[in-house]
């Protein structure tokens, strides 16, 4: 494996072996092996490890194992601890992309004030195979098909030729120690439902998965830089600066070959997905001034173009929504709509997650801004309460308070979206169809 590190840093062209490389090692023994061999090359580097203090004693335990890697090897090492189920709460995110962005975070700094050459992570052709997966069960457009790239900017994947099983044989022949993450067996988080339970059944089918899998990335890598470099002539074409938003003329876009997928590709940068565009398109002759809102931009059809702009506090006013969307692009965030058998409801716990009794609902609602004197009754109460006062109460900050939107049935507050649905409109055992309404943040 030792000469396998050697040619595919040479052939992805990675780095220069006089460069310092950090590696980030979580204690795990794909990291673990990562050391050994980048130690057994003779490489510079610098060991950095996360404890995220998600499972007690085990994540102090880990940070211990990673120090004594550090001291055998007479090697640096910089530990930060995180604060991650904080960040989280605080952030409206799972504690996987917490994890992610606060680590992500650290390492960029560290690469500014200590001045390493690149980032390098343990991750392996089995974690690409499960992104490709994850992706098409999500949906995704040619990029999400790719994998995960070798290289991307200052970080590194030294270790993405090698399977999860190469990696382990190579650990147990060099009578390597590591430590054993228990969260990693649990099938609750979705990669490792795909790792436990459906690519054993596709090895079932072609048992040479991994191989099979890290030909066609590497085509559809190759695919997609072609792919890219048509759609940048396209854009150039189509998109046009106006003071500081966009314009595309709607004639321009009729007439182009597959403007529902060019569109796409031109939007997706500022944050609208496919459902967006088959939108914009649909009402591409419709009334002007329609708008439709992403994350951050929304796009305003007129006569003769389309108009991108950023969106600020002044230009979001509110959303219609009609019975039959599914889904809308808020900013900073996506609600989902799906109508579902009231008898066969998981309560999550979730605030991002709201159960509602369709049938006391007033199409069509409506998404807005909170204002002075809105009140509502909070699940559980009976009595009604200004939502000023329930956000005092929730203790939500000044400056994420300007940012609380209410979706209104009527003029009934029907959820406080993020924090709290209204009790009149809670599942009772007389609902008979709910609907189900997941608040998707943007970490943006």
């Amino acid at each position: 494996m030792h000469n396998e590190l050697l040619n595919f840093i040479k052939q992805q062209k990675l780095f220069q072996p006089d460069q310092e490389i950090l590696l980030a090692v979580s204690g795990g023994v794909d990291s673990v092996a990562m050391v050994h061999l980048f130690h057994e090359a003779k490489f510079e580097f610098t060991i950095a490890h996360c404890n995220f203090q998600l499972r007690g004693k085990e994540s102090d335990g880990d940070e211990i194992f990673v120090r004594e890697l550090a001291r055998e090897l007479k090697t640096r090492i910089f530990i930060k601890s995180l604060e991650t189920g904080d960040y989280s709460k605080e952030h409206g995110i799972s504690i996987q992309m917490a994890a992610r962005d606060l680590r992500r975070s650290w390492f960029d700094e560290l690469i500014q004030q200590e001045g390493f050459d690149m980032i390098a992570t343990a991750h392996h052709l089995n974690d690409s195979i499960e992104t490709v997966l994850f992706n098409l069960t999500k949906g995704t457009g040619i990029s999400g098909l790719k994998g995960i790239l070798p290289k991307s900017g200052n970080y590194i994947r030294p270790l993405m030729f090698a399977s999860r099983q190469m990696i382990l044989d190579y650990a147990l022949k060099h009578h390597l120690q590591w430590r054993e993450d228990k969260t990693n067996s649990s099938i609750k988080y979705h990669r490792n439902l795909i790792r436990h339970k459906v690519i054993p059944e596709l090895k079932k089918i072609n048992p040479n998965l991994e191989n099979t899998f890290s030909q066609s990335i590497e085509r559809i890598a190759a695919a997609e830089r072609l792919y890219k470099k048509s759609i940048d002539k396209v854009k150039s074409e189509l998109l046009e600066k106006d003071g500081e938003g966009f314009y595309i003329n709607k004639e321009k876009l009729r007439a182009i070959s597959e403007p529902k997928l060019v569109l796409f590709e031109l939007l997706e940068a500022f944050g609208f997905n496919y459902q967006n565009v088959k939108d914009i398109l649909s009402s591409l002759d419709g009334q002007p001034g329609k708008s439709f809102y992403a994350h951050s931009y929304q796009i305003v059809l007129d006569r003769e173009f389309l108009f991108i702009e950023k969106i600020n506090d002044a230009v979001f006013q509110q959303i219609i929504i009609n019975e039959d969307i599914n889904s809308i692009n808020l900013p900073k965030a996506q609600l989902t709509f799906e109508k579902t058998d009231s008898k066969i409801i998981k309560f999550e716990g979730d605030k991002n997650t709201a159960f509602l009794d369709f049938e006391r609902l007033q199409y069509p609602l409506t998404i807005r801004k909170w204002v002075e004197g809105d009140w509502f009754l909070p699940l559980g109460m009976k009595h009604k309460k200004k939502l000023s006062d329930f956000m005092i109460d929730e203790k939500i900050p000044l400056n994420l308070k300007k940012q609380v939107l209410v979706l209104v049935s009527g003029d009934k507050l029907v959820w406080v979206i993020g924090h709290r649905i209204d009790d009149r409109f809670k599942i009772t055992p007389e609902t008979r169809i709910a609907i189900r309404v997941c608040n998707i943040r943007n970490n943006d």
